[in-house]
């Protein structure tokens, strides 16, 4: 186990040519946690342009594809300096391995099995293949790597595709190299091979060759290399002696799958499906879902207790760091930041990082605050957007008893934030994200009390983490304490002018916007946006006209569902009904009101 960021990495789950993926647990507060799966791509591609192209093209594919048969993207990020994508885990194995399984047994597959695959695999297909951008254009989505390696089979009884769009950008002169086209070869359309135009039908052939290996549990095409294979795949050459003891339905709906010419296969994905649901009898017909985990929880018993040993240890791990205690026998604590009178908080050479010189209480106590309120009628993100817009500089300080937290401005963007709760002290949070041990956290400590110094400068002083890892990790504290905010539902704020950090440093590479938006889509409790815009939920959407701050980085879709409240002006209700995504329009919406670029017209239908 290692840490990655905010997840915690549990073991490699695959490798491939780009990318390795590890399952990975993310825990959140409260007892939150949640097992996901992170994709990596490998650290020699870093410098490559086209793969980091096409390891993003994957993430913005996939994203949009919500489908019970594909397996769902969360995330694209970077951490230690490496491009991931958190997607969905699932529990179970992929199509190659189970089938490598039951080779090892010395058992056949189950046709029950095979037709079961295949329709659901038609399924997640047919809806990729279809699927419509929110002005209703085609978007053509091709797979291009249908292949036992990408399906994947649950505990739990689900089949799902995975790796949508990395074949369709794939460079097969980079993978040769990487030892990957060999497996993928057997797979390719005859047009694919040719290097020609392909479309949904390519696919539907990839999946006949997966159908017909799995009903005979041979290679569906051997050859002594890889261009042997290529010709014959363009030439469509194609043993049906290998098929010839299949139910005669079943041979029909393998040949129409694998004709040579597209027009010959299948129309779509759908027509696929139901030709083979019409064809099985009480030997082929599919599994259900029950069966399917039953099969599963038989070939994999030993796999499943040993993953959820892992799962166990790796809760108890994060238990561990974040409920053990500092030590109490030392008379020092880690000082806020806060209270660095004149100072940089962090010294020793840290490079860039501005001193922060808080007003003492006393100071506070004397001066009114220039903007005040509650957070009930200045939500968070509406309170930051107004700051920004105004370019305002100063502190704001936030209060929901007995937690408090500061925030430093500067011309409307944040540079430095403060609380005073224990585990947001720095140490705590180098400890809770695994730069530091608790052995060593106690030794800065001691380091501290002995000589006097401030957490941070004893820490640099003991090297155990270095100026470049301290600062990034302060960039990453404080966007955390930021973006907890927005979770309040209550509260005070009172904001400050001209109290700032006084001396320019390295920027941290906050933005309010993007952190408004993170912050609503992440944080701020969903039933606080409906009870926010239960009133308005008939109103019409009308846009201010004014461009969009491109800091918030609205993603695809929102720019979609952007682009349709812009030409259309529906109501809430309405876009609910038609995109069927409750939780993505409200959020949406939310964040377009209080940034205060949205108006709600009542609605004259």
């Amino acid at each position: 186990m290692r840490r990655f960021g905010k997840y915690l990495l549990l073991d490699k789950i695959s490798t491939g040519g780009m990318a390795d993926v590890y399952r990975a647990k993310l825990v959140g507060i409260r007892g939150f946690t949640k097992t996901l799966a992170i994709k990596r791509i490998h650290p020699h591609l870093l410098e490559r342009t086209r793969f980091l192209r096409m390891f993003t093209d994957e993430a913005k594919i996939a994203s949009r594809l919500v489908h019970p048969n594909i397996v769902q993207i969360y995330d694209l990020g970077e951490e230690e300096g490496i491009p991931y994508i958190a997607m969905e885990y699932v529990p179970g194995r992929d199509l190659f391995r189970v089938v490598q399984k039951l080779v090892s047994k010395r058992q056949r597959c189950p046709w029950r099995l095979a037709t079961r695959v295949v329709s659901e695999t038609c399924a997640g297909l047919y809806y990729a293949h279809e699927f419509r951008s929110l002005d209703g254009q085609p978007q053509e989505i091709v797979h291009r790597d249908v292949s036992p390696r990408n399906i994947l089979l649950s505990y739990n009884g689900e089949v799902k595709l995975t790796d949508f769009g990395i074949a369709r950008a794939r460079d097969r002169e980079e993978h040769t190299e990487l030892g990957v086209i060999k497996g993928k070869v057997r797979y390719i359309s005859p047009e694919g091979a040719a290097g020609g135009r392909v479309d949904g039908r390519s696919d539907l052939y990839s999946l006949g060759v997966v159908f017909t290996e799995m009903m005979t549990m041979a290679p569906f095409r051997e050859a002594p290399n890889d261009m042997a294979m290529l010709l014959d795949v363009r030439q469509g050459k194609f043993d049906r002696s290998r098929i010839a003891r299949l139910p005669g339905p079943l041979q029909r709906v393998i040949e129409r799958a694998l004709a040579v010419a597209p027009a010959d296969r299948y129309p779509d994905a759908n027509a696929f499906r139901e030709d083979l649901l019409r064809s099985v009898d009480d030997d082929s017909r599919p599994l259900s879902d029950a069966e399917l985990k039953r099969f599963m929880a038989t070939l994999y018993a030993e796999e499943i207790a040993a993953e959820q040993d892992t799962e166990h240890r790796a809760e108890q791990l994060w238990r561990d760091q974040d409920l053990q205690p500092v030590p109490r026998s030392r008379e020092v604590t880690e000082p806020r930041p806060a209270s660095t009178e004149g100072g940089n908080p962090l010294a020793l050479n840290l490079p860039g990082v501005p001193r922060v010189r808080a007003a003492a209480p006393s100071q506070l106590d004397v001066r009114k605050p220039d903007l005040d309120g509650d957070l009930l009628h200045m939500p968070v993100p509406r309170l930051l957007q107004r700051l920004r817009n105004a370019r305002e500089t100063g502190q704001l300080d936030l209060i929901r008893d007995p937690v408090r937290k500061t925030v430093f401005l500067e011309n409307g963007e944040p540079s430095f934030a403060i609380s005073n709760v224990e585990r947001e002290f720095f140490g705590e949070y180098l400890v809770g994200r695994g730069a530091l041990t608790r052995e060593q956290h106690a030794a800065v400590l001691d380091r501290a009390a002995r000589e006097g110094l401030r957490f941070m400068e004893a820490a640099l002083a003991l090297q155990v983490v270095s100026p470049n890892q301290m600062y990034r990790y302060l960039a990453d504290q404080i966007r955390e304490r930021i973006l907890e905010i927005f979770a309040w539902t209550g509260g005070t704020y009172a904001f400050y002018r001209g109290l700032l950090p006084p001396e320019p440093g390295m920027p941290l590479n906050l933005r309010t916007f993007t952190l408004i938006h993170e912050g609503v889509q992440d944080r701020v409790p969903l039933v606080v946006i409906r009870r926010e815009l239960e009133r308005f939920l008939r109103y019409s959407l009308v846009l201010d006209g004014n461009d969009l701050p491109s800091d918030l980085q609205l993603s695809g879709r929102q720019q979609r569902l952007l682009r349709a409240i812009e030409l259309e002006r529906p109501t809430a209700a309405d876009l609910i009904r038609r995109e069927k995504d409750e939780e993505q329009i409200l959020r949406l919406v939310y964040m377009l009101h209080q940034i205060e670029r949205i108006d709600f017209v009542e609605s004259t239908a």
